[in-house]
């Protein structure tokens, strides 16, 4: 499980995070942490694969599926096997009850996933 913390949202413009972090968008007084949840791992391959999982946002969950690909493995300094894995997906806004009308540019949001795991 990831947890967010929405009151950290820095897109280096203060006033533009006000609003991002208020009641029109995602209200961090009411929701002040947004999460991802895996379900599933299904690979394609050794370097693909998709994670699919619930995410949460705006108190309101949906499942989402990330397209990963492999971007390194090998030993650690710590004796371990590791394996990092990226992806992205796109959110409609509006799905998760943020309906603030900026346009048809601003319907959707983009998100990453990075993810590192140890060989047991």
């Amino acid at each position: 499980m990831v947890n967010i913390d929405t009151t950290s949202l820095d897109s280096n413009h203060a006033e533009r995070d006000k609003h991002l972090r208020g009641k029109e968008f995602l209200n961090v007084d009411k929701f002040p942490t947004a999460s991802f949840k895996s379900t599933s791992v299904k690979f394609n391959d050794e370097d693909s694969g998709k994670v699919t999982g619930d995410f949460t946002l705006h108190g309101v969950t949906k499942t989402i599926t990330f397209d990963i690909d492999k971007v390194g493995e090998g030993k650690d300094p710590w004796g371990g096997y590791r394996v990092g894995f990226e992806g992205e997906t796109s959110l409609k806004l509006a799905d998760y009850g943020i309906d603030y009308n900026l346009g048809p540019a601003s319907t959707h949001v983009d998100i990453g996933l990075f993810i590192e795991g140890i060989r047991q």
